[in-house]
């Protein structure tokens, strides 16, 4: 006699669950920097306060005996003044031009990883990188062909540009940790050292003692759920849902960031800045796709990540 077996009705549940987990995790990721924005706070106290209320937060799923692994102190540190670079120059490409800019310089960061891949982990270059590197730099060239420098545009683009480089490095960096840590272990880690390599700057910058408790606030805001509450919606949805669509839908982050921006602060950009925004967004989702769509269920590392 044999018995035939069906698939748990939880599993669709759970897998629907998930999903929803990852489009408000990437929603989250592009409504933070329309918040920070929002916020007349400079870049550095930005991204302190938001690292202090993410690490205090993080700090109940910590497993110690995990992170006390000899070795790992340097790269975790490294990891940490990444992130807190990261952040800087992301809040800092905002106060430019509107948000889009600063995030289609971000949206770069697949580039920086694929020139950067090869000779930082001794691969050979692929054909189909430079050719997203060809159409990432055009798609820029057409969003910036009808600003000017007076403007901030271009200031933005390329201080976004920044934050995409560093994190590039970043995410090449946290490929052995994540190994051996979780992604909310990880994000614990990160933020505690940038909040730590920040302290000494926001101390002698003196702005804390000018913050408002409503500031405060809308600080734990941005620490708590921007950042903690992101990353674990994040962590939980990679559990069920496959590389590539995770990749692809990570994405979204810059389209979600733009429509947000438009919604809140009223912010708007020209047609052809929309026409090298979607060149921009179609490349990396198309490279972030086929670069995972060999590795169904491989861990993908992102803001945070996607640390955003």
């Amino acid at each position: 006699m044999t018995t035939t077996s069906y698939p748990s009705p939880r599993l669709p549940r759970l897998r629907m669950r998930s999903f929803a987990a990852l489009h408000l995790a990437v929603l989250l990721f592009g409504a933070a920097g329309v918040l920070g924005k929002y916020l007349t706070m400079t870049a550095l106290t930005l991204v302190f306060g938001r690292t202090l209320f993410a690490s205090l937060v993080l700090l109940p799923f910590v497993r110690w005996n995990v992170i006390r692994r000899p070795g790992s102190t340097m790269k975790l540190f490294l990891s940490g003044a990444l992130l807190a670079v990261h952040w800087l120059t992301f809040f800092a490409s905002l106060t430019y031009a509107p948000v889009a800019f600063g995030l289609m310089g971000f949206a770069t960061f697949p580039v920086f990883v694929a020139l950067l891949e090869p000779w930082l982990f001794g691969q050979g270059r692929r054909r189909q990188d430079m050719v997203m590197a060809i159409f990432v730099v055009s798609g820029l060239i057409v969003m910036m062909s009808d600003t000017r420098w007076e403007d901030g545009s271009p200031q933005a683009l390329l201080v976004g540009m920044l934050s995409g480089l560093s994190f590039a490095l970043l995410t090449l960096t946290n490929r052995k940790q994540s190994q051996s840590m979780s992604a909310v272990e990880i994000a614990f880690l990160q933020n505690s050292v940038a909040c730590l390599v920040l302290t000494p700057f926001i101390l002698y910058q003196g702005e804390l003692t000018h913050i408002s408790v409503s500031g405060w606030g809308l600080l734990a805001i941005l620490g708590i759920v921007f950042t903690a509450l992101s990353h674990s919606l994040f962590a939980f949805s990679l559990k069920q849902l496959s590389a590539s669509l995770v990749s692809v839908t990570a994405a979204l982050e810059p389209v979600y960031g733009m429509v947000l921006a438009y919604l809140v602060l009223g912010e708007t950009i020209s047609v052809r800045g929309i026409m090298g925004a979607t060149i921009v967004i179609a490349t990396t989702t198309c490279a972030s796709y086929f670069s995972t769509r060999g590795h169904e269920g491989a861990s993908v590392t992102v803001d945070t990540d996607r640390q955003k």
